[in-house]
């Protein structure tokens, strides 16, 4: 445990010394996107309330608190014909051991190309963002477990692409109503396209949850800072009935950020869960950043009983 702490010191401390030699330029930012619709309706807050797949994503750590195995897939349409999608899949080896593995793609849909004088020369393909990962998740004891990812992140522009290896390392505390949790996302090499390298989007994110008036209710509040970026306060309130349908509300917001980025400010969420599925909802207004609303949807199958 005091070796898990020390690791996460140690890496707020060299993202504190790579801002001092970065200019804040950053590639593979799509990595910042949520991958459920959970998420994205609870203000991004999930570092200490993901569970099974979502975890993979959020905090690797929160996969073993999930003794079924899942399969779990998330869309949602954009600008045009940007879409972006999130494959994943957990499974507990044992009481102690889970695993999970999770694929990430963000689709620019037709581009039109254009040579030096500005003729058309046709559409451009082999243009998106990817990244999958691979993940663990060990559990210290009743209370506390652990987790790490590595994922292969990739970009590609007409063909031409840049790759860079990557690492996320979590942990999480519960006890009773109130859990706490602790990420660090996109710890790796810098990303190289062509001549050009940039830091990945690496970020810190430390929040708890609780449930003050018994399992109905979920309040979750975060920061998450990013080593080249922002702060960003995250909060969100979860209801359910029965544990069987879900209404949700959460808030994203940047205090360094004059105008809202993406996928920040309100959001709004539901859920439901048919026998062994469960399908979520999750609604974000267009921002400053965007005019475009942000619908979208995720459904998770259990396998097993």
């Amino acid at each position: 445990m005091i070796i898990w702490i020390a690791l996460m010191a140690i890496t707020a401390m060299l993202g504190k010394t790579s801002i001092a030699e970065n200019s804040g330029r950053t590639s593979a930012d799509f990595l910042n996107i949520g991958v459920s619709a959970r998420g994205a309706s609870l203000g991004n807050a999930l570092t200490s309330a993901a569970n099974s797949v979502e975890a993979i994503y959020w905090n690797p750590a929160g996969m073993i608190f999930s003794d079924r195995a899942h399969l779990s897939f998330s869309h949602f349409d954009w600008l045009q014909d940007i879409s972006y999608d999130f494959l994943g899949a957990t499974y507990p080896v044992s009481e102690k051991i889970a695993v999970g593995i999770g694929a990430q793609y963000l689709g620019y849909g037709k581009i039109d190309g254009y040579d030096s004088e500005d003729n058309p020369t046709g559409e451009v393909g082999s243009t998106f963002d990817c990244a999958g990962s691979a993940s663990i998740a060990y559990r210290v004891s009743d209370n506390i477990s652990i987790g790490m990812s590595g994922k292969f992140v990739m970009i590609s522009l007409a063909g031409t692409r840049g790759s860079a290896m990557a690492a996320d390392l979590g942990f999480r505390y519960s006890a009773d109503r109130f859990t706490i949790g602790l990420a660090a996302s996109n710890l790796g090499e810098k990303l190289k396209f062509e001549s050009d390298e940039n830091n990945l989007p690496a970020n810190i994110r430390g929040g708890f949850s609780i449930k003050p008036f018994g399992s109905a209710l979920l309040a979750s509040f975060e920061v998450k800072k990013e080593l080249y970026g922002n702060l960003a306060i995250e909060n969100g309130l979860e209801y359910n009935f029965d544990n069987r349908y879900f209404l949700r509300t959460g808030y994203d917001y940047s205090p360094d950020q004059l105008v809202k980025g993406f996928n920040k400010g309100v959001s709004v969420g539901i859920g439901a869960v048919l026998g062994p599925t469960q399908v979520d909802y999750a609604f974000t207004p267009g921002t400053g950043f965007s005019s475009e609303s942000i619908h979208r949807f995720s459904i998770s199958l259990q396998i097993g009983r």
